[in-house]
């Protein structure tokens, strides 16, 4: 597959066959995502390889537990919102491979330089939008096209980090902050290939 099939052919996937993934793709798909741009090469992540079926479950009911309980004055008539958002956001439970990708802290050159000055390196970090946040981006889009090359399906899990403390006590905290989860298997059924859209609506040349 070239590039530009690989990349159309990435979509969303949140349902999975029970097939187990092999630890040599699994490796693949981990340097893939180790092979993305970071700042100042500091690689500010470690990724929490998670294949247990219990500890998966476990991870599901942490977050619809945490997901009643931010709800839980919603009522009845929200009852339905409520169950859709626990499945996009409990997606992962059917995975036979999820991936917990974790930020770690960096040093970056900018803090040594401003040491001095009122400027603390929190606040230099959110000046400069995070580049750790965004490398973390760049490791997960990494993984999800080497997952679709392997011929696996994957689908980028946010909604479940509402239980972010829960889950890290789960999985175990390997010195970072728990940022995203991917669910990674091989697919139910045939997806859709996702069509390129109009560069208008989102495209500007500047001059």
């Amino acid at each position: 597959m070239d590039f530009n099939e690989l990349v159309f052919a990435r979509r969303s996937v949140r349902s999975f066959t029970r097939e187990p993934i092999s630890q040599s793709v699994i490796e693949n798909l981990l340097r893939a995502g180790l092979a993305a741009p970071s700042p100042n090469d500091s690689t500010p992540w470690m990724i929490g390889v998670i294949t247990n079926g219990e500890t998966i479950q476990r991870m599901r009911e942490a977050v619809e537990n945490r997901l009643e309980q931010m709800f839980a004055a919603a009522g009845q008539k929200n009852r339905q919102t409520l169950e859709t958002i626990k499945v996009f956001s409990t997606v992962f439970a059917d995975a036979p491979l999820v991936l917990a990708v974790f930020s770690r802290p960096y040093e970056a050159p900018v803090f040594e330089l401003l040491s001095d000055s009122d400027y603390s390196a929190e606040q230099i970090n959110e000046m400069r939008s995070y580049p750790d946040i965004q490398a973390t981006g760049a490791l997960v889009q990494n993984i999800l096209l080497a997952a679709t090359n392997e011929g696996l399906g994957s689908c980028w899990v946010s909604g479940a980090l509402v239980a972010r403390d829960e889950l890290e006590t789960i999985i175990g905290e390997p010195g970072g902050c728990l940022v995203t989860m991917i669910a990674l298997g091989f697919p139910e059924g045939k997806a859709t290939p996702k069509k390129p859209l109009d560069l208008e609506p989102y495209v500007k040349y500047i001059s």
